[in-house]
């Protein structure tokens, strides 16, 4: 019975110790399930996150690629210039300089084409080669773009930018209709031509963006396995998809999970500490991928060159500061003076280094609490919340910050800027508002030269809304005949007998009255109808200068027409047309030219010359020309400026510089020609000096070309004959 007893005892016994074993094993397995399925979860959530996270980036990355195209679209088909060429008979060669030439190796499109209104192609290139069918270099889905570009887009921010397929694969695509640069009602868009810019989605392209937007494994594919791989929808105009943007699953926490995985197996005595050690990592892939986020987030606002905020950042940040009300808050737009000229010069390495430096001075120079962005080139921007604006501090510490020289790789470098400012001076002001203000306020500043700044005043819209008036003016002038010229005789300095003829440009308005011509010119420089002002102006000189015999016609020519690659061989059709001599025809050009596009202007020059035309400089005295410049040229005749004619009347130093200066013209071989000549004593003085030629009130005014007939070229006339 003891037997028994004990026996049952030991029974019971084991059966406690497996009963304990069984349930600390089970307790062990039932916690080390839970482990590894409370690991395995939170791996397919960073697996997820990981995976939103790249899509995310992704599409970013799209809209980043379409908000950019859409702005370089806007930009070049929003313009009164292109406007006015497209309906010239110059398009194709115009649409050609100007964007299909710049396919072969341009970085933001590689195709650009210019469609009129029946569809067909004013100009159509891709990568530097013309496209002889553009509908089928689209597959034949270029007639929805062309709808989509012609829809009117009164806020000028609508340019359609979709996916299309090609014959070389897919692309980027945007397009608008080409227009002027305010947006017009009355304006039949769907009558207008359209400009079309594509951007290949090349390897290059998406490697690009794969290493921006730090998503590994990017490639482009016309179809997508959703199980297999990752992917963003590239949509075309109706919304269908075109091909996808594609990457594999990273899946940072699976990989992860797999390789604590053996040790929470194999350690399971240890199973807290190891839940504690993977919750940690867990925690730092967390970390990672949140750090990754804020990485993206700070690329998308901010410039990569000067680590400043770029347009979007600098945007929202206006809007936080417009939405909190302040009265006090202000941007300022800030555009460099004579950058161009340094990447000219010594490239875009130094043009690189020199913004760095720009910006460095800004953020140094400006008080705390200022936000300074890059918008882009050579354009910066402030935002501040202080009140600095009243007495334009801000603006003159931006010019003093900048006025001093930059050394950049040994090289001392000199620029200016130009500021235009506006402030919250009204309750409900919004972002965009305040940004048009201050664009408004630097394009003022830029018309006043360098080195300005000019604070936003309501009177800038009125300037703005006439000179906008006055433009449309002088359009319908020059399309309706009413620019007319006037003569001023060129008369020989001893005989006082009548040499040739300035042509000078004169428009009444009839709203305005006469309106001179130093307004009306330089409108017509900034609305780019130059060329067509100058081209009338020529027209008519040399049509009436045709019934005066053996006189020669002068016309002024902008330093903006030489720009024009056709200058020379557009003069040599009119001239052509008229059945007028080219070596009677001078062209007087000021000193201006030297600086702008000189290499353009030789070349001008070059062929002016060769059909028999002369070249004069006019005004010289007043600008910065040099005699090493004067020898380069190669001028035919030299005008003196009518001030240091005046200045003979007033001090005997003025004297000697006009008299030095016609003896350098004298010591080159140039003739001289005085203008502004008002008195007897005048003409005497400079024809002692050297000039063989006047002209001024002393011997007339500037005449109709009936009565310049009836003074010098009449029977009656007192020098006819």
């Amino acid at each position: 019975m003891n037997f028994d007893f004990f026996r049952t005892k030991l029974k019971w016994r084991l059966a406690t110790v497996a009963a304990t074993s069984f349930i600390f094993v089970s307790t062990l397995g039932t916690l080390g399930y839970t482990v590894a399925g409370a690991f395995h979860y939170m791996a397919s959530v960073v697996d997820d996150i990981d995976d939103a996270r790249a899509v995310t980036a992704a599409k970013g990355a799209l809209r980043a690629l379409q908000k950019q195209l859409g702005a370089t679209v806007r930009d070049n088909a929003y313009w009164d210039d292109a406007f006015s060429q497209m309906s010239g008979p110059g398009a194709t060669d115009w649409a050609t300089e100007n964007w299909g030439s710049t396919t072969a190796n341009y970085p933001l499109y590689d195709t650009a084409m210019a469609l009129g209104t029946d569809g067909n192609p004013i100009m159509a290139y891709h990568k530097g080669e013309v496209v002889t069918d553009p509908n089928g270099f689209y597959l034949g889905k270029l007639a929805q773009v062309i709808d989509a570009a012609r829809r009117p887009d009164p806020g000028r921010d609508g340019v359609p930018v979709s996916f299309i397929k090609t014959q070389d694969g897919i692309a980027i695509i945007g397009a608008a209709a080409i227009q002027p640069s305010a947006f017009e009602d009355k304006l039949d868009y769907s009558a207008l031509p359209v400009l079309v810019f594509s951007k290949q989605l090349t390897p290059t392209v998406v490697a690009e963006i794969s290493a921006t937007f730090t998503i590994s494994g990017l490639a482009l594919q016309n179809t997508v396995d959703p199980l297999r791989a990752l992917h963003a929808e590239l949509k075309d105009m109706e919304g269908h998809d075109v091909g996808y943007l594609t990457w594999p699953h990273v899946d940072p926490g699976t990989t992860g999970y797999l390789r604590v995985r053996p040790t929470v197996v194999g350690a399971g005595i240890v199973l807290i500490l190891l839940l504690t050690a993977v919750g940690g990592a867990g925690f730092m892939a967390f970390r990672s991928i949140s750090s990754s986020e804020r990485r993206s987030a700070y690329e998308a606002k901010h410039d990569a060159l000067t680590g400043l905020l770029n347009r979007v950042g600098c945007f929202e940040q206006l809007e936080k500061a417009v939405q909190s009300n302040v009265l006090g808050a202000s941007l300022l737009m800030i555009d460099l003076d004579g950058f161009k000229p340094v990447n000219d010069a010594w490239g875009h390495a130094v043009g690189d280094e020199l913004l760095r430096s720009v910006a460095a001075r800004l953020v140094d120079h400006l008080p705390d609490g200022a936000i300074v962005a890059r918008l882009g080139g050579d354009e910066f921007a402030v935002i501040s919340r202080d009140q600095v604006l009243k007495d334009g501090a801000l603006a003159a510490r931006i010019l003093t910050s900048l006025s001093s020289p930059f050394v950049i790789g040994g090289r001392t470098i000199e620029i200016s800027c130009s500021v235009g400012a506006a402030n919250m001076s009204d309750p409900g002001t919004n972002a965009a508002e305040l940004l048009r203000r201050a664009d408004l306020a630097l394009y003022r500043s830029k018309d006043m030269g360098r080195g300005r700044s000019m604070i936003y005043s309501p009177s800038l819209d009125e300037d703005a809304a006439n000179t906008s008036d006055l433009e449309q003016e002088l359009r319908h002038a020059l399309a309706s005949g009413q620019i007319r010229t006037v003569f001023q005789p060129l008369v020989d300095a001893t005989t006082r007998e009548i040499r040739g003829v300035e042509a000078l440009a004169r428009w009444k308005s009839a709203t305005r009255g006469d309106v001179t011509p130093e307004v009306f010119i330089s409108l017509a420089e900034r609305a780019g109808l130059i060329d067509q002002l100058g081209f009338e102006v020529l027209r008519l000189s040399v049509r009436e200068a045709s019934r005066w015999p053996g006189v020669g016609v002068a016309v002024n020519v902008s330093p903006l027409q030489l720009r024009n690659p056709y200058f020379a061989s557009q003069v040599g059709d009119i001239l052509a047309q008229a059945d007028f001599d080219p070596m009677r025809l001078t062209i007087e050009v000021t000193e201006g030219v030297l600086i702008s596009n000189p290499d353009q202007a030789k070349r001008a020059f070059k062929t002016l010359r060769n059909m028999g035309i002369k070249i004069a400089l006019d005004d010289f005295g007043c600008g910065y020309a040099s005699i090493g410049a004067l020898r380069e040229f190669g001028f035919d005749r030299m005008k003196i400026d009518r001030s240091l004619i005046v200045a003979l009347d007033h001090d005997d130093r003025d004297g000697a510089v006009l008299h030095a200066t016609i003896a350098l013209a004298n010591a080159l071989h140039l003739p001289v020609t005085a203008e502004g000549i008002e008195t007897e004593e005048q003409a005497a003085a400079v024809r002692l000096s050297g000039c063989d030629e006047l002209q001024g009130y002393l011997f007339s005014r500037p005449a109709s070309a009936d009565q310049i007939t009836q003074a010098y070229f009449a029977p009656s006339s007192r020098l006819a004959g």
